[in-house]
Order: structure tokens, then C-alpha cells, then sequence
């Protein structure tokens, strides 16, 4: 690590920029690294981010590097001209395997510099974050051209990057014609005026080709209840891998209830399904329990802040009592009410916590049942 330590030092003298300190102390730490976590939202950068010129000098001093697999780059003032040198170095380095470039301000011209390593035979990269980066439209469609011959790729966080319908079309056409190797996308957030029909379409199209996908993020995609059905219909049912879904912060109402109970019942890979900051209520959380006790591989249910009243949170509760496989139920944000908290008060005394990670916690006070938010990781 000293060598690496020093050649990093030389290459910023070179580049007439100033040695990252952090870099320096892990280098300096007597210990053989795996990883450099230079994020900038950490304490010891926050005040002093990495500037792009400085990773010019990380990237040379890292070309013949065979320890570093993991560099986190994350909420630095990263422009494209430091994806042009993080592109040279995936270029050369057959190790690094792992690359966070969230929250900086990679555009598609960027995209384009990075996509010229992920292209090349041979390159080892499998994670690529690039949340929070206003890639745009052009970005997201260049990232789908990628993966149509990008073989090394395992998970993708496309998430809160302005991408629009021809982007999230581009990216699902490539997942179902082409691509085999990704097994984690995350979609959310993109730039969208209402919901598009076109593309559930194209994601159902996806899903039902896709057999190698395992978690897909579809958070804030304005869906409405009719694209849900879509999804479900000609996607979700007929997909054989997925396990982990993200439907958070969407606009389904409890007229998706029974189109996730139908999903719940007849796809039996999903194991987690991610539905807070949706509007399903009460009619939603009634489908949603009572098939919950009988679909013994869904594990992880979240249902926070989804309008669910007393007489959804009881049947809940209830289905819970007969549900041992759920390993993490959500709920806070709910209209918990004397009779419902009872009811889950009751339910974990009962049956006990055990492995399940549930975010309440029942108490009593005065005689009357009330819940009180509780930690979860």
C-alpha cells in the first residue's frame, strides 16, 4: 500500500493538484485494502470533495493495481472529464470490479466515456452506480445500447438520473433481446409527465424474456392502477427470476389490491415486494392479508404510509399470526388506532418477534394499546 501510496502523491504532483488526504490516511493505515471509500458526504471529505483533477492522478496511480476491487466516488464534484480517466483506468485495470459515481455530475457526453470500457472484451466492472447524475434521455438510451454487449455487468443503479420514456425503453428492450448477465436495475425516479403506458409495456415485454433479472427498482414512476395490471399481466406473471421489487412511492390505489393479491398468489420467486407511499388503504391491505399467510415465499413486505386504517391494519395483524415465513413487515406512516395496535400487541405477544423485523413497536398506557415507531436496519 506504501507504493501505491507514493505513486499517488507523484501523480498529483504531477497534475499539479493536491493529494486527497483521505487516500493518503488509508494508504498510510499498515493494512492491505481492498477498498477506497472516498465518498463525499463522509465527514472527512465533506468540506473538501474530490475535484476531477485528482482523480486523473488516482486513476494513473491505480492502472497496474491488483488489490483495489471496490472505489466509491460518490457525492464528489465529479464532472465528465473524470469519467473520461475513471474510463481509461477500467480500460487497463482488470480488478476493479466495483464503482459508486452517485450524486456528481456525469451528463451523457460521461455515459459515453464510460461506456467505451464497459464495451471492451475483458472488462471486469460488475457494479455501476450512477444515481443522482443528470445523464438525461440520451445518457439512459446510450446505457441500454451498453448492455445489448456489456457481459461483466451485474447490478446498475440508473436511479434519479433524467431518464425519460425512450431511456427506460432502450435500457427494457436490451434486458429482454439481448442482455443475460444483469441481475440487479434500478429505474426509479426518472423524468416522466404522468404515467406513460408505453413504457410498462416495455417493462412487461422485459420481464416476461428476462430470466437472469433478480431485483428491479420502480420507485416514483407516476403508476397508476391500470399500469400496475399491465405489469402484472404480461411481465410479472410470466417472469421466472425476479425476487425483489420496488413499486415504492407510486400512485396505486386500493384498486390494486387485488392485482397484487393475484401476483402474491401465482408468481412464486418474489420474495420481497417494496409498496410504501402508495395510496391501497384499507380494500388493498385486506387483499394483501389474506393471501399473506399462504404464500410461503414472500419474506419482506413494506407497507408503510399507504392510508391502511384500522380495519386493514387488523386483518394484517391477523394474517401475521399465520404468516411465520415473513421475515420484515413495515407499516409506519399507517392510521393506527386503539384497535389495531391491540391487535398487533396481541399478535407478538403471541407468536413473538423472533427473526421478524417489524418497525412498531405495541405498548400499553393507561389501560389503551398504542404503537411507537422502532428502528429497523
Amino acid at each position: 500500500m506504501e507504493a501505491l501510496r507514493d505513486l499517488f502523491a507523484k501523480k498529483c504532483q504531477e497534475f499539479a493538484c493536491e493529494p486527497v488526504s483521505a487516500v493518503i490516511a488509508d494508504l498510510s493505515s499498515g493494512t492491505n485494502l481492498t477498498s477506497l471509500q472516498l465518498n463525499g458526504n463522509s465527514k472527512r471529505l465533506f468540506n473538501k470533495r474530490i475535484q476531477y483533477m485528482q482523480v486523473f492522478a488516482l486513476c494513473e496511480a491505480l492502472y497496474e493495481d491488483t488489490n483495489i476491487v471496490s472505489l466509491d466516488l460518490s457525492y464528489n464534484n465529479l464532472n465528465d472529464m473524470a469519467a473520461q480517466a475513471l474510463s481509461r483506468l477500467l480500460k487497463v485495470n482488470r480488478t476493479l470490479c466495483f464503482l459508486n459515481l452517485a450524486g456528481n455530475d456525469l451528463t451523457a457526453i460521461g455515459v459515453n466515456h464510460l461506456i467505451q470500457a464497459l464495451t471492451v472484451t475483458g472488462c471486469s466492472l460488475q457494479v455501476l452506480i450512477l444515481s443522482g447524475n443528470p445523464l438525461g434521455d440520451d445518457g439512459a438510451v446510450m446505457l441500454g445500447n451498453m448492455l445489448r454487449s456489456n457481459t461483466s455487468l451485474r447490478v446498475l443503479d440508473m436511479s434519479n438520473t433524467s431518464a425519460s420514456i425512450s431511456g427506460i425503453i432502450s435500457v427494457s428492450t436490451a434486458l429482454g433481446e439481448a442482455n443475460t448477465s444483469l441481475q440487479s436495475l434500478d429505474l426509479g425516479r426518472p423524468m416522466l409527465k404522468g404515467c406513460q403506458d408505453t413504457t410498462f409495456l416495455s417493462l412487461a415485454q422485459m420481464l416476461a424474456q428476462n430470466k437472469t433479472l433478480v431485483s428491479l427498482g420502480l420507485s416514483k414512476h407516476c403508476m397508476v392502477d391500470s399500469n400496475l395490471d399491465t405489469l402484472v399481466t404480461y411481465g410479472l406473471l410470466r417472469n421466472t427470476g425476479l425476487k425483489s421489487l420496488d413499486l415504492s412511492a407510486n400512485r396505486l390505489s386500493p384498486f390494486s389490491g387485488p392485482v397484487m393479491e393475484r401476483l402474491m398468489n401465482e408468481n412464486r420467486q418474489i420474495e420481497e415486494i417494496q409498496l410504501s407511499h402508495n395510496q391501497l388503504g384499507d380494500a388493498g391491505a385486506l387483499a394483501v392479508a389474506r393471501c399473506l399467510p399462504y404464500t410461503h415465499w414472500l419474506q419482506h413486505l413494506d407497507l408503510r404510509s399507504n392510508g391502511i386504517g384500522e380495519q386493514g391494519l387488523m386483518a394484517l395483524a391477523e394474517a401475521l399470526s399465520l404468516a411465520s415465513h415473513v421475515q420484515s413487515l413495515y407499516l409506519w406512516g399507517n392510521h393506527f388506532g386503539p384497535s389495531s395496535a391491540r391487535a398487533f400487541m396481541d399478535t407478538l405477544a403471541a407468536t413473538g418477534t423472533g427473526g421478524l423485523s417489524i418497525d412498531l413497536r405495541p405498548y400499553e398506557a393507561d389501560g389503551r394499546a398504542q404503537v411507537a415507531l422502532l428502528q429497523v436496519h
